[in-house]
């Protein structure tokens, strides 16, 4: 091996290491909920673009991008349910060119709601049930126990939303949650 050749892998080899260590550093410690057909946060960052074109192809106008100040995440869309929630129209899938969003990942992974009921307003004893009425799978996704406190069941949740867009609470008391659907059933 050449003594130019030794330096220029030395070189590679710190340059790498510097990267990666500046990535690790860098990295969000905030969980974005990436549009449907987004894989794992790592690769959906290493392969979006920042194009804005899923933005745009939005129907409901649910997806958004991040305004954080860290240069990982900038820009990068996620679905914002204070502004409407998701229709499953993979119009956004559509539009990426990049492979960030893929049909492919949809059968991979799923998003579900989850309740925290200690910020849930119905386990304090309000009366509602906004999650209850706006959920397409009302009695299936989200029943009611005594017909007060909902119940959520993460094997019908559709991942859409309209849960979330609809509580009333702040912060809100339902979350999505992305889950690694199990190819065994």
């Amino acid at each position: 091996m050449s003594r130019r050749r030794f330096f220029k892998l030395i070189a590679d080899s710190v340059a790498k290491a510097a990267a990666e260590f500046t990535y690790e550093v860098a990295k969000p410690n905030k969980v974005f909920l990436r549009p449907p057909g987004s894989g794992d946060e790592d690769t959906f960052l290493a392969l979006c673009t920042k194009c804005g074109r899923c933005v745009e192809a939005c129907q409901t106008g649910v997806l958004d991008r991040v305004k954080e100040m860290n240069p990982i995440v900038l820009d990068t869309p996620f679905m914002n349910f204070e502004n409407n929630f998701c229709e499953r129209c993979y119009a956004c899938i559509e539009a990426c060119s990049s492979g960030a969003l893929s049909e492919g990942n949809l059968k991979k992974f799923k998003y579900v709601a989850k309740l925290d009921k200690s910020r849930c307003v119905a386990y304090q004893d309000v009366f509602c049930q906004t999650c209850y009425w706006s959920c397409p799978r009302m009695d299936k996704a989200i029943t009611l126990v005594d017909f007060a406190y909902p119940e959520f069941h993460e094997e019908n949740c559709l991942g859409c939303g309209r849960c979330i867009h609809a509580c009333p609470t702040s912060p809100k008391s339902i979350n999505l949650v992305k889950v690694e659907i199990d190819e065994n059933g």
